[in-house]
């Protein structure tokens, strides 16, 4: 960071008619008055994630395995089915092994735990090889309740599959820093990203929320402000996009110095909403930036690649590199 006494420079006057009159101030984002006075930590955590948190709901009254499988990365979800699979067979081994050591017959010599099991996972999967057959009627109806459970298991592993599989995934990513740069003979706080991914997504929207602490009549508390920006979407997005929130007159970032602004512990809260063009869903993506992430004076270093085929390219990896200016 730069010196914290640089200042935030008036624009050239044909900056007049960049924003529109927006920027107003905010009660609450839905985080509530409490948290707004009280909370001093993030409310985005970089990864998009919530710093907050809620207790003391039981575990079974807010715990849904659906949700957390389809959350669940794609090993956890194997590992889990397997282990699902693996336990199922093992409960009805037991009670085929609780009928009675004659109670299934197998062509090939094996111990009575080995028969039970090995029948179970072929009953439970619908293989049904044959060389080892239920000898009782206790556990043909064994047989019978663990075919109906295979059924409802393939419908259900196959559902959690489908949706799994289908979801809409994004990986919007956002530069590491947030700049106050040099913007059209003034200044205006910028943010670079890009998509993360080989799909395309269209129609994409985005807004910059600055919270930060205020003293008003003797108390300090937390203020909301919608930062207007020069452009707030764009239909497409093949390559990078740099969000940029003009700072005139009407901006609450407006004659702040550096020192001023860390002073009232700011987040800047970045949410951008679009279209995944495959499958046409919507997605989201959000980020913060705190005082911390703000850079001054500088600007985003070029992330173009030219080559000589002049087809337009850009190295993501230089998304966050920026340069230092001059003060």
């Amino acid at each position: 960071m730069s010196d914290s006494t640089a200042t935030i420079t008036a624009p050239s006057a044909n900056l007049e008619t960049v924003l529109p009159s927006d920027t107003k101030l905010r009660d609450d984002l839905g985080i509530g008055r409490v948290a707004a006075e009280v909370g001093r930590g993030r409310f985005l955590n970089k990864d998009g994630s919530f710093g907050s948190q809620r207790e003391g709901l039981g575990f079974l009254e807010s715990f849904s395995p659906f949700y957390w499988m389809l959350s669940a990365s794609w090993p956890v979800f194997f590992a889990v089915m397997a282990l699902g699979f693996l336990v199922v067979n093992l409960i009805f081994a037991g009670l085929y092994v609780l009928l009675g050591s004659d109670s299934l017959m197998a062509s090939v010599k094996m111990s009575v735990f080995e028969r039970a099991f090995f029948f179970s996972v072929e009953t439970l999967s619908t293989i049904g090889y044959g060389h080892i057959v239920p000898q009782s009627i206790a556990a043909h109806w064994l047989s019978t309740v663990q075919a109906f459970t295979g059924v409802l298991g393939v419908a259900l592993i196959t559902g959690l599959l489908f949706a799994k599989f289908s979801k809409p995934s994004s990986r919007v990513l956002f530069s590491q820093q947030a700049l106050i740069a040099p913007f059209q003979g003034g200044q205006g706080l910028m943010i670079r990203l890009t998509n993360g991914m080989k799909n395309e997504i269209i129609e994409l929207q985005a807004q910059i929320t600055l919270s930060k602490f205020e003293t008003v009549n003797g108390v300090r508390s937390r203020h909301y402000y919608p930062l207007a920006l020069e452009r707030s979407s764009v239909v497409f997005m093949p390559l990078a996009w740099t969000l940029v929130h003009p700072i005139t007159s009407d901006s609450p970032l407006w004659g702040m110095t550096l020192a001023q602004l860390t002073q009232s512990t700011p987040e800047f809260l970045v949410v951008i909403h679009a279209v995944d063009d495959i499958v046409y869903q919507r997605i989201t993506a959000r980020t913060s930036y705190g005082a911390e992430e703000l850079v001054w004076n500088a600007k985003f270093s070029d992330i173009y690649v030219h080559r000589d085929d002049g087809a337009l390219r850009i190295d993501v990896r230089r998304l966050s590199t920026y340069q230092l200016l001059e003060p």
